[in-house]
């Protein structure tokens, strides 16, 4: 089964670059999958899907009333439509169906890793604590899943 495990954020926008902080750790102790960051989103981001059997998505959420360095684990139905700041972006589920259609097959299993961020609009290359405190066990549930075939 050809995995991709796939960062986004901005590692220049404190906890937005979790995602990245994540992968870049992955990389170094996880062998035979392929890794990729990405800073792009909807249409841009399924061309990065292209090929792939099983794709890991982990990148930074922020909920209402969240609770900083929370681990949540979501399908793409389970991530809830929302406009795009351009009229001509899409979400995700939809640009999964547009890469279905048109771009070619897409991953049978696509498993999102979010992690609740504090700060994700001030600059700065560091993590929040709590923030920080989630990276290691966001890696080993990944490392778990992959041992397990799951």
């Amino acid at each position: 089964m050809k995995t991709l495990i796939l960062g986004i954020g901005n590692p220049i926008l404190k906890d937005d670059g979790v995602g990245i902080h994540i992968v870049r750790e992955l990389k170094k102790e996880v062998k035979g999958v392929d890794f990729e960051e990405a800073s792009v989103s909807g249409l841009e981001l399924v061309e990065l899907l292209k090929g792939y059997d099983r794709v890991i998505i982990v990148d930074a959420i922020k909920t209402e009333n969240g609770k900083p360095g929370r681990i949540y684990r979501l399908t793409p139905d389970e991530i809830p439509t929302m406009h795009g700041i351009s009229p001509h972006d899409v979400d995700f589920r939809t640009a999964l169906e547009f890469g279905e259609k048109f771009i070619g097959t897409m991953p049978k299993k696509i498993d999102i890793y979010g992690i609740e961020v504090d700060n994700a609009t001030e600059f700065g290359e560091d993590l929040t604590p709590e923030v920080a405190k989630s990276v290691p066990l966001v890696i080993k549930k990944i490392k778990k899943e992959l041992q397990n075939g799951s």
